[in-house]
């Protein structure tokens, strides 16, 4: 046998065939063909691929996805399980050097039935130096977990600090604690559904994108991958342009002349065809936070859903701290779609901390220095106005709509105590009270008050909001701002 036909078989050894059938049994592909099918046809280079010594488990490497360099490893769950030892854990250490290194984007699979714990504190340690890379990473390189089977214990810490957590719905089971422990804990049995499904992890925000099955998975990674510039010093990718930026849209029109202002029904209109990428659909349903494009540029988008009481809860400040971070990290426009009353006025909300995470959102907000453009749709009241509209504390410009609703605070209130002499001195003053309101209300919530006042950059035709939008974004690409040192702020989200 020569040299080269004896590598051949070494290679062919690292397969075991009844294993690589039980996972396609599952609906699961191996940790190679995940890989394969992510990165561009045969641009996938391993490294580490001939580890002995407990070295497998895991496979690494590089690759391009439409051109571009990233890196990738994933747990392989036909050796051992995907149990993370001291061995394999340097590949991974070894593959997160590299892409800061290189200034990449890093893909981590996670299919694994956790750590090796007949290594003791050395297993433990391992786990200390992934960590470490995580928190170093983060906002350096775009950082993408994919939760494709079993992810239990220090392995979920690990995909819980990437930037986008993907969650593949036939396989994923994801959480710190196992059915075991918590079962114990709490008295009676937990299940999976209850602990660590797709569903949980969504409805909670540990995961932020659902994919129905792996072919999914692979699409939408790219695409996610094809949004993001290489990292925190590379330029924001730009697509083809539109055709139709500059076309009139009857439909938004259509919503100000007595239609319903739906804010998911303006992101469709206003972002390129099939652009839309919904970041935590399932964690907070009153804001939507999605990335897309708009004539071919990648922009964060921020909608505020209205409703007929404050909206701004706990959940919606986590939310949106989050990805505004993200955005900010990478220098990703933002426009903001604004339909909200202000904070919610609830007792068990104020327990939990609601003052705490509205500092932090307003923190994460006002410590961004990226584009950021807020077109007011609906009611822009109090608080809300002040966070996702205000010149003066974040954003570069501010447009609103025909339909757009401003107050320093609740209209009605300001209204009646405007006229409490009025009010009170009248013979009926319920009736008096009511028509001063009817008459007034329209007023106070006037829009082109706010844009006489130069709050409001513009007061636009609703039709023209894309080609509006995309001028001021483009402007703001080169957009420059000095900062004060210092570390970081003390609102750490």
């Amino acid at each position: 046998m020569d040299k080269v036909d004896n590598l051949a078989e070494i290679k062919a050894k690292a397969l075991d065939d009844r294993k690589v059938n039980l996972q396609h049994n599952l609906n699961k592909g191996t940790a190679k063909e995940r890989i394969l099918s992510i990165l561009d046809e045969g641009s996938f280079i391993e490294i580490g691929a001939m580890y002995e010594k407990n070295g497998g488990g895991i496979i690494a490497g590089h690759g391009t996805i439409n051109g571009r360099l990233a890196f990738i490893c994933s747990h392989d769950y036909t050796v051992n399980g995907g149990a993370i030892n001291k061995r394999n854990g340097e590949k991974i250490c070894r593959i997160m050097d590299m892409a800061v290194e290189m200034g990449a984007p890093l893909i981590q699979m996670y299919d694994s039935i956790g750590a090796n714990i007949s290594e003791g504190l050395d297993v433990i340690e391992t786990y200390g130096k992934i960590l470490k890379r995580n928190a170093k990473l983060s906002g350096v390189i775009p950082h993408i977990a994919v939760i494709a089977g079993p992810v239990k214990g220090l392995d979920s810490l690990s995909a819980g600090m990437s930037d986008f957590v993907f969650v593949v719905e036939e396989n994923a089971d994801m959480s710190l604690n196992s059915e075991k422990k918590m079962t114990e804990r709490e008295g009676r049995y937990i299940t999976k559904e209850e602990l660590s499904s797709v569903d949980m992890c969504l409805n909670s925000g540990t995961a932020q994108i659902r994919v129905t099955n792996e072919t999914e998975l692979s699409e939408k990674v790219r695409k996610l991958v094809t949004y993001m510039p290489s990292n925190n010093k590379g330029i924001v990718p730009q697509d083809d342009e539109c055709y139709d930026l500059n076309d009139i849209n009857p439909s938004l029109n259509d919503m100000v002349n007595g239609g319903e202002i739906k804010v998911e029904d303006i992101m469709n209109h206003i972002v390129d065809n099939d652009s839309l990428i919904e970041i935590n659909k399932n964690f907070e349903s009153n804001t939507i936070t999605a990335l897309s494009k708009i004539n071919g540029l990648t922009i964060g988008l921020i909608g505020i859903k209205g409703n007929e009481d404050e909206n701004i809860n706990i959940n919606t400040c986590e939310k949106i701290s989050r990805f505004v971070k993200i955005c900010d990290n990478f220098s990703i426009p933002m426009v903001n779609i604004v339909n909200s009353k202000g904070f919610v006025v609830n007792l068990s909300e104020e327990k939990q901390g609601l003052s705490l995470m509205g500092s932090k959102l307003m923190s994460a907000i006002g410590m961004s220095d990226v584009g950021k453009v807020s077109l007011i749709v609906g009611d822009a009241i109090g608080a809300s106005y002040l966070a996702f509209a205000s010149k003066e504390f974040a954003y570069d410009f501010v447009y609103a709509w025909p339909s757009a609703r401003i107050s320093a605070g609740n209209p009605i209130e300001t209204i009646k105590r405007d006229f409490a002499d009025v009010i009170t001195n009248s013979e009926m003053p319920r009736k008096e009270e009511e028509k001063i309101i009817n008459d007034k209300l329209n007023e106070y919530l006037d829009p082109y008050k706010a844009a006489y006042a130069g709050f409001v950059d513009d007061v636009i035709v609703p039709g023209e909001t894309k080609a509006r939008l995309f001028a001021v974004l483009d402007m703001l690409q080169t957009k420059m701002v000095l900062k004060y040192p210092k570390k970081h702020g003390s609102h750490l989200i």
